[in-house]
């Protein structure tokens, strides 16, 4: 057996066992690419019916919920990311939804949405907890050696796209050959990042120790104030989001910030803004450290496609689409060898 014919036992089927599980995986991530616009189009009466520039401050809707709801503790926050995005602030079990223009109340929804979350855990670990996340990595390794036998038989074959007149069986392996080469790149930097996610990953920001147990004031700054100090704190940058202090009269304000180049949505910032004086206690700026720091603060937005926007999404998206071609095409041709 030559070499050639080795690598194409074992591509085929390394892909035939593999397949089931991989077609989960880029599935789920295909419908993970856009997960707010899920959230909007399940519930897309809690979202602004008109845009518009103008914008409330914050603490008004904040104060808005809590005369509602005094039993309520606001424990997060999200600003919006468009002029057609709604303000969201978090509270037990429930997210609440306000029209940033207006302060007006939109409604509310679960927090722990159940379908983001299966999607989530079927893409992590297929709803079998830590060891189907071994399961889920072992056949991302499989993905990885297929993508790159699949470069190593398609030199030969040279297939661009599909080819006129051809048969049922040809029209799968022109399909297999050109979704195969087209996103064999950006497969194996999906792939690779997301067995980097899995193992290694750094710790989230906190506050520096020693300050959070000063004497308490009397007096506390507004989530507006805090917002202020962080965007001075790193200029340029724009918050995205924040953390209350949870009742804790000595503990701060985390917020979230993104600069223009951060892609991801959720930012890759943190400040730490001491509540009673407004003190920036830290922060954690996507354009500081080393080459490490920034390959762990960008792995995420890296397998996601949201490092570059909405065009490196719809590359995600695309590379997702194409593996499930592959796959469907690969076990068609694997099923009318054995058939003939």
């Amino acid at each position: 057996m030559n070499l050639r014919r080795f690598l194409l036992w074992l591509h085929r089927w390394a892909g035939v066992l593999a397949g089931l599980v991989v077609l989960v995986i880029a599935v789920t991530g295909a419908l993970l690419v856009f997960p707010e616009a899920l959230v909007r189009w399940r519930f897309p009466e809690l979202f602004p019916q008109e845009r518009s520039a103008e914008r409330v401050a914050v603490g008004s809707m904040l104060q808005q919920l809590r005369e509602k709801h005094p039993e309520m503790m606001v424990q997060g926050m999200r600003l919006p990311r468009d002029d057609a995005d709604a303000l969201t602030l978090t509270s037990g079990n429930r997210t609440f939804h306000f029209d940033p223009h207006t302060g007006s109340l939109l409604g509310s929804r679960p927090r722990a949405d159940a379908l983001m979350q299966t999607l989530i855990r079927l893409h992590v670990n297929l709803l079998l907890g830590p060891q189907g996340a071994t399961i889920v990595v072992v056949a991302t390794v499989i993905t990885l050696m297929l993508a790159l036998t699949g470069l190593w038989l398609w030199w030969p074959l040279r297939i661009f796209g599909i080819r006129r007149g051809s048969n049922f069986r040809r029209f799968n392996l022109d399909l297999h050959s050109a979704a195969g080469l087209y996103s064999s790149v950006f497969l194996l930097i999906i792939g690779t990042t997301g067995i980097t996610l899995r193992y290694w990953h750094g710790e989230h920001p906190r506050p520096p120790m020693g300050r959070m147990n000063e004497q308490p004031s009397d007096t506390t700054i507004t989530l507006d104030d805090a917002i202020r100090f962080a965007e001075k704190a790193l200029p340029g940058a724009r918050a995205v989001a924040a953390e209350m202090p949870r009742g804790n009269p000595a503990a701060s304000y985390r917020i979230q910030l993104a600069f223009p180049e951060d892609g991801s949505p959720a930012g890759r910032c943190v400040v730490f803004v001491q509540q009673s004086t407004g003190e920036v206690l830290a922060t954690h700026s996507s354009r500081a450290g080393s080459l490490s720091d920034q390959f762990q603060n960008n792995q995420l937005s890296i397998h996601t496609g949201a490092i570059g926007g909405l065009g490196t999404k719809f590359i995600a998206l695309l590379t997702c689409v194409a593996l499930v071609l592959q796959i469907v095409s690969g076990y068609v041709l694997w099923w009318k060898r054995k058939s003939s």
